[in-house]
């Protein structure tokens, strides 16, 4: 790029000065200077996921014959989809602590994180219900594995002074600054270790307990901390909510309501396990303005499923553009597209596999018969119109 940029400029200077000398023998005149065009407006897309855990099936079908393990071809089918987007958010439900590996250690192996950073995430969210789940080495060590493959953390710190350093996760796409927060409603009935407060962004002082008091001087020296570096988008990613609940508490309001008149753009929730509403806002501000803004209340699981199980998810895809005269950024376009989380029996050559559901069903629909069977075109299509109903988004 360097190399075409000097011939090109050198180019550019012969062509100049042969302009020059011609110029000497010819009668000046006028010439009328032209208005530069504006520059055009700019964009950057956002895809969001919602919790990013495994099965024990998963872990094991993906276990290799020297005994490591292969999470490719359980995520391959839905690279495409994730790499549209400028940047790749989701919640990582559990840790890169070593072994043992399962579901009751919470402990995933370190491939995993390969496969996640191949199939296009940027951030993961790390405050949540398994941040300190194998203690503060737990926390570390998932940290380090996350950072060696090329991705990064928000919402935990291996010491105070990274803490105060990268609380914010700052992206710049297109001259576009997006910055991102997280917290964790709780450690799943854990208590953080005295002295060592700065690991995890929580939401509520009480949060080993009641989960009623709500850390607003914590939450708002955050926000401040982000609005610091003039970002133009500013997101939380937040994991709250209740398992298995739909709906939204008087609580989760409130943290809504405080992050949002204090600058936030875009609240990410997981958690839930299950697909909330997706709803965006018009609130006014402080100074009376009014400011469009998003919430999703609860994305779902992204990629987890059992033996016998087919499950069905979103990805959250959020457009954000500036505009060139005013050089204001908006929330421009708000939609979701479906991933399926599958098992496809004992015979498969890959039994466990995450599947791009809308492309599979286009494929349906344009006679490639041999992609998909029948009876799954059927079950997509009715998983699909139910995940949309529970989105609720128009």
């Amino acid at each position: 790029m360097i190399k075409k940029f000097c011939r090109r400029a050198a180019a550019f200077l012969l062509l100049a000065a042969l302009c020059l000398l011609a110029a000497c023998d010819e009668p000046q005149t006028p010439v009328e200077t032209a208005t530069e065009a504006p520059d055009t407006n700019t964009t950057v897309r956002i895809s969001a996921v919602g919790d990013i855990f495994l099965s024990a099936d998963q872990i094991d079908d993906a276990r290799c014959a020297d005994g490591s393990f292969n999470f490719m071809a359980q995520f391959s089918d839905v690279y495409a989809a994730l790499s549209k987007a400028d940047i790749t958010l989701g919640n990582f439900e559990g840790n890169f602590a070593g072994t043992p590996y399962g579901t009751e250690t919470g402990s995933y192996p370190d491939e995993f994180a390969v496969a996640l950073n191949d199939a296009g995430f940027d951030l993961l969210q790390t405050a949540n219900s398994y941040s300190i789940y194998n203690g503060l080495a737990g926390l570390k060590r998932t940290k380090d594995v996350i950072e060696n493959n090329g991705m990064l953390c928000t919402g935990t710190y291996r010491s105070a002074s990274e803490r105060s350093d990268e609380q914010v996760t700052l992206f710049e796409v297109n001259g576009i600054r997006i910055a991102v927060i997280s917290f964790t409603k709780g450690l799943g009935g854990m208590s953080i270790p005295a002295g060592e407060e700065y690991c995890v962004d929580l939401l509520y002082t009480d949060y080993a307990t009641d989960y009623e008091n709500v850390d607003t001087e914590g939450i708002t020296a955050a926000i401040n901390k982000a609005q610091a570096l003039d970002p133009d988008v500013l997101i939380a990613m937040l994991h709250w909510g209740s398992e298995g609940v739909r709906e939204v508490s008087k609580r989760q309001e409130q943290v809504a309501d405080l992050l949002f008149h204090n600058g936030v753009d875009v609240i990410i929730g997981s958690h839930p396990h299950v697909v909330g509403k997706v709803e965006q806002r018009s609130i006014r501000m402080d100074d009376g303005s009014r400011k469009n803004v998003l919430i999703a209340y609860s994305l779902g699981d992204f990629c987890k499923v059992s033996r016998g199980q087919n499950n069905m998810s979103p990805i959250l895809n959020i457009v954000f553009t500036r505009d060139a005269f005013t050089g204001e950024t908006t929330l421009t376009g708000v939609s979701c597209s479906s991933v399926a989380a599958m098992d496809n029996g004992a015979e498969a050559p890959d039994r466990y596999t995450i599947i791009d559901a809308d492309t599979a069903i286009q494929l349906y629909e344009g006679n490639y018969y041999d992609r998909i069977p029948r009876d799954l075109y059927d079950t997509l299509l009715s998983k699909r119109s139910t995940l949309l109903g529970q989105l609720d988004l128009e």
